[in-house]
Order: structure tokens, then sequence, then C-alpha cells
């Protein structure tokens, strides 16, 4: 009964993306997940599903249909918003709940669209946290890599097409955004990587107010400090 609850108070919040990429005299289609952020046609996703879209389609859970428009991005926490006119839509905001307080097995629950299958409901626990997420942006001029910090990782089913979809607690509250999965075959193999509510927070509001968010930068790369490298260095 408590899922019954969950998935009817979350899924009206949940939306599916189609996009349409245009590459010269090509177009490529593309499909994720997102969520309701306000009553006033606010739509959060994951960048990676937007960025490049020259067209963009949503779909509520009731089969209602729209056209959107980018707000912003952000490559660095793979998060974009989007908008959509508010007038006469079914605008379910999400609650967003307190990520900071997640602890490893915890139960949570996954709404998206894999695969396009609508509305898709699916369950697990917090398998690990503080995880990082390794998320590229490329152009003919450069190739930076960006590694999101604080990630979640939850052996909840995450499948393609569930990329910017809630990650909820058995309260309802959305604890992150389903970003990305670990996998040989893109497939489940219940290693599934969510942004945190916290960053999401963050950043969205930004993303709404300038269209992008502005991350500090030392110019530092670090590596991890293995047994190898520390013999090598002579240090504890």
């Amino acid at each position: 009964r408590t899922f019954q609850d969950i998935y009817n108070t979350v899924n009206p919040s949940v939306v599916n993306i189609q996009v349409v990429e245009a590459y010269g005299w090509t177009t490529v289609s593309g499909e994720g997940s997102g969520f309701v952020w306000d009553e006033t046609g606010y739509i959060v996703t994951n960048n990676h599903v937007v960025a490049d879209a020259s067209d963009i389609t949503v779909i509520f859970s009731d089969g209602t249909t729209t056209t959107a428009e980018i707000v912003g991005t952000d490559p660095q926490s793979d998060l974009a918003v989007i908008k959509v006119d508010p007038i006469g839509l079914p605008l379910v905001p999400v609650t967003m709940g307190d990520s900071l307080s997640v602890s490893v097995g915890d139960l949570v629950i996954a709404i998206g669209n894999p695969y396009g299958l609508s509305g898709t409901m699916t369950q697990g626990i917090v398998s690990a946290l503080s995880r990082s997420l390794t998320v590229d942006e490329s152009s003919m001029f450069s190739r930076t890599n960006y590694t999101i910090p604080d990630i979640i990782q939850t052996d909840t089913a995450i499948n393609p097409g569930n990329s910017g979809g809630v990650l909820v607690n058995v309260a309802g509250e959305v604890i992150g955004v389903t970003a990305a999965i670990q996998s040989s075959t893109d497939s489940n193999a219940g290693i599934g990587f969510v942004i945190p509510a916290h960053i999401v927070s963050r950043v969205v509001p930004v993303l709404i107010a300038e269209g992008k968010f502005d991350h500090p930068s030392l110019g530092l790369t670090g590596i991890t400090m293995t047994l190898a490298l520390a013999e090598q260095m002579e240090i504890d």
C-alpha cells in the first residue's frame, strides 16, 4: 500500500521527454525523463538528455503532450531546466527531500521512462554514498571532463530512458535525479548513479534565473593516492 501511495503521489510529477537532434541533413531521436519543478512550467532533467536538442516534446503521465524550450543547462552537474507553457497543463511539483540524511541501506524508489515505457516504478536500496561521476563535455576545440561529487549509488533498476527521472525515499520526497548506470550491456546491472537533491536544489534555481551555473575552478587535477605511489614518493 505504501508503494502504491508513493506512486500515485509522485508519478504525476514525472514526465517523458522526447528530443530531436539535428545534424546537418540528418536528425536523431532520443528520450529521457524529467520532473515538474514548480507550477510555472519549469521541468528538471539531465543535461545529456536535452543539451543538443532542436525540438523537445514533453508527455505528462495523463498523456497530455506539449513542447518545451531549454532555459538553462549545466554540463558539470549534468542538470538542465526546460520550460513548458503552464496554461491548462497538469503541473504537479515534486517535494524535494534531504539527500544529506540518506544512509546506506535506505529503501528507495525510482520513477521514470526506461526504454520509453512511461511511468515505470522500481525499488531498491541505497548501495553506497559519496561516489564520483565523471561527465564529459566535448567539442571540436576542447575536451574537458568534470566530476560530480556526492553521487548516490543504488541497486534500483535504472535503464536508458530513466535519465532525468527521480529517486525518492519512502516519504515520496525526491532525494536525487537518476543519471547514469554502470553496465557492460547498457542495461541495468544493479549499479545506478543518482545526482543528490542538495546539488539539484543548489543548481536548478540558478539555471532558472541565469541560464547557467558558474562552478569555481582551481585548474588542478587530483588522483587517488595508492600504496605504490606512496612508496615511490617515500611518504607515509
